[in-house]
């Protein structure tokens, strides 16, 4: 893994604040595991719901964003984060792979979509090429 991709997009990657929104606790625990060895800081949601809240209330460069979740799932999460005109980047982490749920993604504003499993080089790719400096 590369940190010089630092210079070309002008973030700190070292200094990265990810909001991960995940349901299922062995994914949260993968996902916490390749952040923490990432070394950026995050904080963890279980809905949509509390996604929204936390974007209104906190700071994150980036959203790691579950579709299927309770409450209120990643789609709908994301329509909500646009129109309250927050504009983080947020990438969509899902057990789907069909092409259906990658258009929609795009469609209600995600910027990146993701299909489990995935590596520790996948998310830190994602992350940082959706990081605007």
């Amino acid at each position: 893994m590369n940190l010089q991709r630092e210079v070309e997009v002008g973030v700190d990657v070292k200094h990265i604040n990810v909001l991960i929104a995940e349901d299922n606790v062995l994914n949260q625990r993968i996902i916490e595991i390749l952040i923490k060895k990432m070394g950026w800081s995050y904080k963890l949601v279980g809905d949509g719901v509390e996604a929204v809240n936390e974007c209104l209330t906190g700071f994150y460069n980036v959203i790691l964003m579950d579709i299927d979740m309770p409450n209120m799932n990643g789609w709908e999460a994301t329509i909500e984060l646009r129109k309250q005109n927050i504009q983080i980047p947020i990438i969509a982490l899902t057990a789907y792979s069909e092409e259906s749920f990658r258009k929609k993604s795009f469609e209600v504003g995600m910027d990146m979509f993701l299909s489990k499993p995935y590596n520790k080089e996948e998310i830190y790719s994602a992350i940082i090429n959706s990081v605007k400096p």
